[in-house]
Order: structure tokens, then sequence, then C-alpha cells
């Protein structure tokens, strides 16, 4: 696996935007289809705030399994830029609402934020199986 991408348990993690049903249903298509994921989930240290990735966040879910590759991101610091898709938004401070609102459990619409995220790491081409069981 990359370095810095550690496999997180699902359970743990909380998203603060929704997941769009066509996406999902076309990602799943995807994934089941190749049998791999291409890229982790971006994810905020210690609130395991999911920053990007939703989507396929969504599809392992309901595909059961148990663990998915993320990479762990200070979202304090300067590492990680957001900036606002949708203009009625405007005025929150959107760090804050970010990691807020996943903490409330009252996600924003699909899309609604953008994650600009120093050093990504690329593709992982991970699979799988190897996230169902322990």
């Amino acid at each position: 696996m990359k370095k810095g991408v550690i496999l997180i348990d699902i359970g743990r993690l909380k998203g603060h935007e929704l997941a769009d049903e066509a996406r999902v249903i076309k990602l799943m298509g995807q994934i089941k289809s190749d049998q791999r994921l291409k890229r982790p989930i971006i994810v905020a240290k210690g609130s395991y705030v999911i920053l990007d990735g939703h989507h396929r966040y969504e599809v392992l879910k309901r595909m059961n399994c148990r663990r998915i590759p993320a990479y762990l991101v200070d979202y304090a610091g300067g590492e990680v830029k957001v900036y606002l898709r949708r203009k009625d938004l405007i005025g929150e401070i959107i760090k804050e609402a970010v990691a807020r609102r996943a903490q409330e459990g009252r996600p924003f619409p699909s899309k609604t934020t953008r994650h600009l995220i120093k050093n990504r790491p690329g593709l992982i081409n991970f699979r799988i199986d190897k996230l169902k069981f322990d």
C-alpha cells in the first residue's frame, strides 16, 4: 500500500456530505467489476471525518466491507484547503462547518465542498476482498 495510506474500520468514519445515489450505483458497478479500489478516501486525523471519498465509502459500506484504505490529514493545518461549490453557504467558516455537520450527523448535500490535499496519494489498486475480513 502507498506510504501514509492505512486501513480504517469503516464504522469509525463520519461523512459531512450525502452521497448521490446515481453516482453510488455507477461506482459500485465499476468497483465490483474491477474488484479493486483505485484511490483511498481522505480522512481528518482524530475526528475521522471523511473529506473526500463519500461515494467510495458508501459503496464499500454497501458491499459489507469492514475496512477502507484511507489517507489521514491534519485538517486544521495548511495541508488541506477547502472550497465551496454552493454559493448559498457563503459566510460559514467552511472547515468548522464541515467538522460540525459531520459530528452532528447533519451532512451537506452531495458535492457541496471540494477539498484540495497537499501530497495526496495517487492510485493504490487495493483488492476489495482484503477489506471484508480481518
